[in-house]
């Protein structure tokens, strides 16, 4: 695990609990010895937790919401467009999914593996975005 940045900004600390949370979904979604669902839940975790580091990046402080389409459609037009592209939606069926066994059949390997993909889209995104962000603000 990587040192711990004493000084670091409020939407590098979310985006950092977010990879944190993504590369725990990926090893579920690898280990045949844990339920599905888990990465399912897991991966959903970490890209609402990416995008609420965008929200934190625009001085808008999230609502404590497990709904990845709601919370990108608090995002501006600009910083949302991409992040419809990857279906957020798909990622917030996992909200309900995760936690309520009647909701929803079980997850498969296959679900644990496009969700993680999802998630990681979602983190790739909010990494780009913060960094243009700092790079923008450096000129």
């Amino acid at each position: 695990m990587a040192e711990i940045e004493l000084t670091e900004e409020p939407s590098q600390r979310w985006l950092r609990w977010a990879d944190e949370d993504l590369v725990a979904a990926g090893h579920n979604a690898a280990d045949a010895e844990i339920a599905p669902r888990v990465a399912c839940s897991l991966a959903r975790q970490a890209a609402e937790k990416a995008i609420e580091a965008l929200l934190v990046a625009a001085d808008v402080d999230p609502p404590k919401s497990h709904n990845p389409l709601r919370l990108a459609r608090m995002l501006t037009e600009e910083r949302a467009r991409p992040l419809f592209g990857v279906d957020p939606e798909e990622l917030t069926r996992w909200a309900i999914a995760g936690r309520y066994p009647e909701d929803l059949d079980e997850a498969a390997t296959t679900d644990a593996a496009q969700t993680v993909e999802l998630a990681r889209q979602v983190a790739t995104l909010a990494h780009r975005a913060l960094e243009e962000e700092r790079t923008d603000g450096n000129q």
